[in-house]
This record gives structure tokens, C-alpha cells and sequence, in this order.
């Protein structure tokens, strides 16, 4: 279960510029799929939190996605 998503500017030292991320639905268990609207071209970072059946605490993971 991803409880936690933030999508920002962090890898271009912007951490402030952010927008919102909305869970797509998905056709594929264990499959998640996002919808955001990038405010400009750049380094964008999608940071997931999540619960992991038969993992202990929380895992969490970054992507660095570039928007042109």
C-alpha cells in the first residue's frame, strides 16, 4: 500500500516547486500508475512511501524523471 507521494524539483535545487500526484487506476496487480501535471521542463523527483506485505517498517524510493 503506497501511503506517501511527493513529486518536486529536488534534483535541480527546488525542492519547493512541487504539484500533486493522483493515483491512475491500474489493469495489473502490483502494478501503480501516477497522473501529474510537470509546471515546467527539468529534473523532477517522485518520492513513494509504502507498506510492504511481510517487510518491517516502511520502504521508500525515489525517481528521477525528466520533464521537456
Amino acid at each position: 500500500m503506497i501511503f506517501a507521494t511527493r513529486l518536486d524539483m529536488a534534483p535541480d535545487g527546488m525542492q519547493e516547486m512541487a504539484t500533486k500526484v493522483a493515483s491512475a487506476p491500474s489493469a495489473e496487480p502490483g502494478t501503480y500508475r501516477f497522473k501529474a501535471t510537470f509546471g515546467m521542463a527539468g529534473r523532477w523527483q517522485l518520492s513513494l512511501g509504502a507498506k510492504v506485505q511481510g517487510e518491517t517498517g516502511t520502504v521508500e524510493s525515489k525517481l528521477v524523471i525528466t520533464a521537456q
